[in-house]
């Protein structure tokens, strides 16, 4: 009898044992625990399983170790400013984030959280865009590139007559746009091993917007430009100039050699760039795109896809498709469909 209890109480003990184990394994896979595990975020009675995945996937895209006070989150019904808002009460953080926010499941999935829900964490991240390190972080992290660098001097290797430039600091308005328009690229381009750096120079010599240093590594920008054109404007011109950087390292022969095909391009000796194309003005988004070669067409074409796409496809369709499919969609997951036009 004695024995009969002993195997009954370790069969008791066996099974505590199993769900206990079972409990922390779900704990381990939950969304809602992790994001309060990781993160110190709680959610209220709001959210789904769904939502909460992808708001974990978010954060782990986009500060991996974050760690800040404890914020209470619900989900509204409502259009919100920035699709967030985040209010400070006592020792917690009241966050608010519009439903619109999150992608759709049926059509994305939590795979690959949409840009709306990614922009929203980095509002929270980087408190609104004044927490300068982790803006920083961000861009070194998810991008590859620095704003810290040693003297102008130090990246042009000795090579040309530019020794003094002076460099000025980037505000925290234009860490954020820098932020929001690297992004915009597919994933497999966030990161340009070549590309290590971004500058901003007051020089006033420097008679251009912005210029890809592309075999020295970095991307300057005029600090008179940064300070007095638009939003879109300045992501346009950062866009431009980290597709040279593409053009130059990531994009196989293949596709560049189509790209001059389509643009009607070919070698001119006579011209002072070297490239004529056959194709009318109208078909490219710029006087600059037609007058220089296949690398600035494509840099402008690709800038213009992610800042003003409506443009590009009123200009020629068969640039935005070829964008569209041949680096937005093989690099990455889809950003625009050719049919949202």
């Amino acid at each position: 009898m004695k024995r009969i209890l002993n195997v009954f109480l370790s069969a008791i003990i066996i099974f505590q044992i199993g769900c206990y184990t079972q409990y922390f394994q779900a704990q381990k896979d939950d969304p809602i625990f992790l994001l309060e595990e990781k993160y110190s975020i709680r959610l209220d009675s709001t959210w789904t399983k769904k939502h909460a995945e992808a708001l974990l996937k978010t954060f782990e895209s986009v500060s991996p170790e974050f760690s800040g006070q404890t914020s209470i989150w619900k989900i509204s019904n409502e259009d919100l400013e920035n699709d967030i808002t985040i209010e400070s009460q006592d020792v917690v953080k009241a966050v608010t984030i519009g439903r619109g926010t999150f992608p759709i499941a049926e059509s994305r999935g939590i795979s690959a959280p949409d840009k709306r829900l990614f922009q929203a964490v980095v509002q929270f991240v980087t408190e609104n865009g004044t927490n300068r390190a982790a803006m920083k972080q961000i861009l070194q992290q998810r991008y590859g590139i620095s704003i810290d660098v040693p003297s102008y001097s130090s990246l042009k290797r000795g090579r040309g007559q530019e020794t003094e430039v002076r460099l000025t600091d980037f505000k925290n308005k234009h860490l954020m746009i820098f932020i929001s328009i690297l992004e915009k690229f597919p994933q497999a381009l966030h990161k340009v091993p070549q590309l290590k750096y971004v500058v901003c120079r007051s020089d006033e010599n420097m008679n251009a917007a912005g210029r890809a240093r592309s075999t020295l590594g970095f991307i300057e920008f005029s600090e008179s430009f940064m300070n007095s054109r638009s939003f879109d404007r300045i992501s346009k011109t950062i866009a431009h100039e980290k597709s040279h950087f593409l053009w130059h390292h990531l994009f196989p022969d293949q596709l560049k050699q189509d790209w001059i095909e389509l643009g009607g391009w070919y070698e001119d000796p006579k011209s002072a760039e070297g490239w004529s194309t056959k194709k009318d003005r109208k078909e490219f988004v710029s006087d600059y795109a037609h007058e220089k070669n296949p690398n600035e067409d494509m840099a402008e074409s690709l800038a213009y896809y992610l800042v003003y796409p409506d443009k590009l496809h009123a200009c020629n369709r068969a640039k935005y498709n070829f964008i569209h499919e041949r680096i937005m969609l093989t690099y990455g997951a889809r950003y625009m469909s050719p049919d949202s036009m």
